[in-house]
């Protein structure tokens, strides 16, 4: 047996931490002295410890290191590296966006522009949009996931033998700008319905498409990384203070022009749309 001095240099983990192991019942002691309570661990534990350390280190949860040990067929642990890859790669992909956007702005501020404020000008246009049909995907997700929905919306339509026709929308349901509303907005939790239009109507147990009903937008179109797309967003609020307008309902951008296309994401090309009535 070891001490639980030897058993916290072994894991290379503090006592502390193994108390807190103890108490929550993801590693706990073979024995307890009851006269003076010291803590024993045995050889087998070695891999344990060594387990959680690793599990650890992939930035798993001690909840979920709880339940992959727990699970001795390994199909926890599967569908938690699965996650994790998931995530991890996300966030690669976001940390190399924005290295370019990094080096893009080092390249203008050598070439003496002024990287700090914007110079984008924005055409506000209004136009009735017609009914669409389309398949979607409503859920609370962070923002920084919203490729992840978009891809769970193309794999349903190729399954269900259906076809995209046309450009992949976003709305944004809880993005409330009432003008008598305080309510803020969640990037971490947004309430977002990836809408990608297709050729036909379908219904079936599993799968449905709906109907986006069309009506009065006023809108503007966004050249640039998604991280500055609020500026379209302030002038069109801005216009429809300004007009005999009001808005009638939760805004979606259209993405015409993004990461698929392989260009610089300051060469992305988005669509804003705001619905309006008359006030």
């Amino acid at each position: 047996m070891y001490t639980i001095g030897q058993f916290s240099k072994i894991g290379n983990v503090s006592t502390k931490m193994l108390r807190h192991y103890d108490k929550i019942g993801l590693i706990k002691p073979t024995f307890v002295n009851p006269e003076n309570q010291y803590r024993y661990y045995e050889k087998h534990q070695v891999q344990d410890i060594l387990k959680i350390n690793r599990l650890k280190k992939y930035k798993f949860s001690l909840d979920e290191i709880k339940q992959i040990i727990k699970d001795k067929s390994n199909s926890t642990l599967e569908k938690f590296l699965s996650k994790q890859i998931s995530l991890f790669e996300t966030e690669i992909q976001q940390n190399k966006d924005i290295l370019l956007h990094l080096k893009h702005s080092m390249n203008q501020l050598q070439k003496g522009e002024d990287i700090m404020n914007s110079k984008r000008n924005f055409h506000i246009l209004i136009d009735t949009l017609k009914d669409t049909t389309v398949l979607s995907i409503r859920d609370t997700i962070s923002m920084d996931n919203i490729g992840n929905l978009i891809g769970k919306v193309f794999e349903n339509i190729y399954r269900n033998g259906l076809s995209p026709s046309g450009n992949i929308r976003t709305i944004y349901y809880d993005q409330d700008f009432d003008q008598n509303s305080d309510s803020d907005f969640d990037h971490n939790n947004a309430d977002i319905e990836v809408c990608i239009p297709v050729n036909r109507q379908l219904k079936t147990d599993a799968v449905s498409t709906k109907v986006l009903k069309g009506g009065l937008y006023v809108h503007t179109t966004f050249i640039g990384p998604y991280s500055e797309i609020g500026e379209a967003y302030a002038e069109l609020l801005d216009w429809i203070n300004k007009s005999s307008y009001k808005i009638a309902g939760p805004p979606h951008d259209e993405y015409i022009k993004g990461p698929d296309s392989k260009c610089s994401h300051n060469e992305f090309v988005t669509e804003v749309y705001f619905p309006i009535n008359k006030k």
